[in-house]
């Protein structure tokens, strides 16, 4: 596998990783019982987004450096700040638009440094 196939899948991971974790945030809401949790639908598909991440995950290790594959994972803390603004209507303030931009500033040089 290349490592362009593998940081694409990387990509991709984030990306449904931070749909699960918005999934969870989701069905979070209101009190939580554990016999509930199983017949939660968010919480289930959330979790199924968060297997999926992983597996794609794991196949991208295939074609690159942990070193390099595991820094690029942060770009699901990207993904979450907009998907929360457009889904769950949160803001964003200067600070957290410096640490997206701090982000894609060290995923950029990770991704130099190959």
């Amino acid at each position: 596998m290349s490592f362009a196939v593998s940081v694409a899948l990387v990509f991709v991971a984030t990306l449904i990783g931070a749909v699960g974790a918005l999934l969870f945030k989701i069905g979070s809401a209101g009190r939580l019982h554990p016999l509930k949790a199983i017949t939660n639908i968010p919480l289930i598909i959330g979790v199924g987004f968060y297997g999926l991440s992983s597996v794609l995950f794991i196949i991208a290790l295939k074609g690159a450096s942990v070193a390099i594959m595991y820094p690029l994972t942060s770009l699901t803390y990207i993904w979450i700040a907009f998907l929360s603004m457009k889904y769950l209507g949160e803001k964003m303030n200067s600070r957290k638009w410096m640490g997206i931009f701090l982000i894609i500033s060290g995923v950029a040089l990770i991704g130099l440094s190959h």
